[in-house]
């Protein structure tokens, strides 16, 4: 083949995969920001989570109780908090940290436990995604 054909379908393959992700050769491109001065970094906690009961009533889950771990060696209390998705349902009032609890200070590699009251009850049968995360803020 020659090299003029090779470097028009490259041509065209670049062109067609631009346009068909819905930008075009116009678009200027943005840098990376991460790492940069305008983002907010979170350390990461000194903490596993070991265990998470849920607590029924009928058919709904109304409330999670969350172990955790303090796994550094001086005590330090956590903001813990759990967000479910059930079918349509999502546990969390949105814009307010109504599914979050702070636990009291957990002493050095021992575990403690906090109670998270669902805002909306879900549906057992319908729970399908949960995010839990931990902050350290002691």
């Amino acid at each position: 083949m020659s090299k003029k054909l090779i470097l028009m379908i490259g041509f065209m393959i670049i062109l067609v995969a631009t346009v068909g992700f819905g930008t075009d050769f116009n678009a200027v491109p943005l840098f990376n920001k991460i790492g940069g001065d305008d983002n907010v970094s979170v350390d990461i906690p000194d903490a596993t989570i070991t265990r998470v009961q849920l607590t029924e009533s009928g058919s709904d889950i109304i409330s999670a109780t969350i172990f955790v771990k303090n796994t550094d060696s001086i005590a330090h209390s956590y903001n813990i908090c759990v967000i479910t998705k059930a079918g349509t349902l999502i546990s969390d009032t949105v814009g307010t940290s109504s599914d979050c609890n702070n636990s009291a200070s957990i002493s050095a590699s021992s575990t403690g436990s906090t109670v998270i009251t669902f805002t909306n009850p879900l549906i057992t049968a319908d729970v399908h995604a949960t995010n839990i995360s931990v902050q350290q803020i002691t």
